[in-house]
């Protein structure tokens, strides 16, 4: 018999956000556990962030794949595994879940570059490739980088006999690019 009270998820990154830097001046979240930083996360609930709402679940990140780690990581924590797409792992359904109050950071990485070298093995991931998406494309990419992202990872190798990442779809570049993907 509990009152719903107005909650937000916020998600942003520090020095990007008025809304995020507005809390931390406030001292609501900690400035110094993303400033001059990398890649960095901070998930942690705040009380009245702003007028209207009464919590709030904060989402603040370094730089963009510090936000981009803490949706995700998130996202593990209410029951996405990381490979849902690639191995098929379903989501674990719950009927509720709950945040608990707090602050919580991994902190810096301690390897700069964290990835994977891919090779295009024909025909097993080449053949599979072009069945689903018709080729190396974005289509394709989209899936990988997300992974990656989902395993705070920032870099990908992709060893090409065959195919040529930034030939084979020009929009390659431009999502790896957005998404903060490092390609070697």
């Amino acid at each position: 018999d509990r009152t719903p009270t107005p909650v937000a998820i916020l998600v942003g990154i520090l020095g990007q956000s008025a809304l995020l830097d507005g809390l931390a001046a406030s001292g609501a979240i900690d400035r110094n556990a993303l400033e001059g930083k990398r890649e960095t996360l901070i998930l942690q609930t705040v009380k009245n962030p702003y007028p209207g709402v009464d919590e709030a679940l904060v989402i603040a990140g370094s730089d963009k794949r510090g936000a981009i780690y803490g949706v995700y990581e998130l996202s593990r924590r209410i029951g996405v595994s990381p490979w849902h797409f690639w191995a098929d792992v379903p989501v674990s359904e719950k009927e509720h879940i709950a945040v608990m109050p707090g602050t919580y950071t991994e902190g810096e990485p301690a390897v700069e570059y964290r990835g994977i070298f891919l090779n295009d093995e024909a025909p097993a991931l080449t053949g599979w490739v072009n069945e689903n998406f018709g080729g190396y494309n974005s289509r394709f990419y989209i899936h990988v980088f997300e992974l990656l992202q989902r395993l705070k990872a920032n870099f990908l190798w992709p060893a090409m006999w065959d195919a040529s990442f930034y030939d084979d779809d020009p929009l390659n570049s431009v999502l790896a690019d957005q998404m903060g993907i490092v390609i070697g």
